[in-house]
């Protein structure tokens, strides 16, 4: 096998479950939608003396929830479609992510300290899980890898520090 097959046949897709794009598709999009029910909700009750102060501008103003949780649903899509992480073996994590502002982290294997599999209560709802990878010395000392599948999680923390599982057997 050549050199750049051997290289690329080392790098393995970490999979994100698609009910992740469901997580955060409710989260943001429930949260714009709230967020924007707020102008309409605040404008009655300031005017509420003279309401018709508002007859021109009620239409808009209780659009915004539709536009802020429409907008929510298109961001969560989109961040979810950009969303990936890759292992290379012995070598790392890349974890590629952001809408706006992108940013791809790369973290080695030889500053990992600690990793922690986490679920919160929408996560443990899809079968998701969460691995935080704790590393010394840099300013981004902490990062997570969202939307794998549990045993993933938990072999994936095996693999980037066996040691661990080595003291602990």
């Amino acid at each position: 096998m050549n050199e750049p097959a051997a290289a690329a046949a080392a790098i393995t897709p970490l999979g994100k479950l698609p009910a992740l794009r469901g997580c955060w598709r409710l989260v943001t999009g429930l949260g714009l939608g709230l967020a924007g029910l707020a102008v309409p909700v605040l404008a009655e009750l300031i005017v509420q003396e003279q309401p018709e102060d508002l007859n021109g501008l009620r239409w808009l103003l209780w659009s915004l929830p539709v536009l802020g949780l429409l907008f929510g649903l298109w961001l969560a899509d989109r961040r979810f479609v950009l969303y990936g992480a890759e292992l290379h073996a012995g070598e790392g994590v890349v974890l590629r992510r952001g809408v706006w502002w992108r940013s791809e982290i790369w973290v080695p294997m030889a500053r990992l300290q600690h990793l922690d599999v986490s679920q919160g209560p929408l996560d443990r709802l899809w079968g998701m899980a969460s691995l935080s990878l704790h590393t010394a010395g840099s300013h981004d000392h902490h990062t997570s890898i969202h939307g794998l599948p549990l045993a993933q999680a938990h072999a994936l923390r095996d693999t980037l520090l066996p040691r661990q599982r080595a003291e602990h057997d």
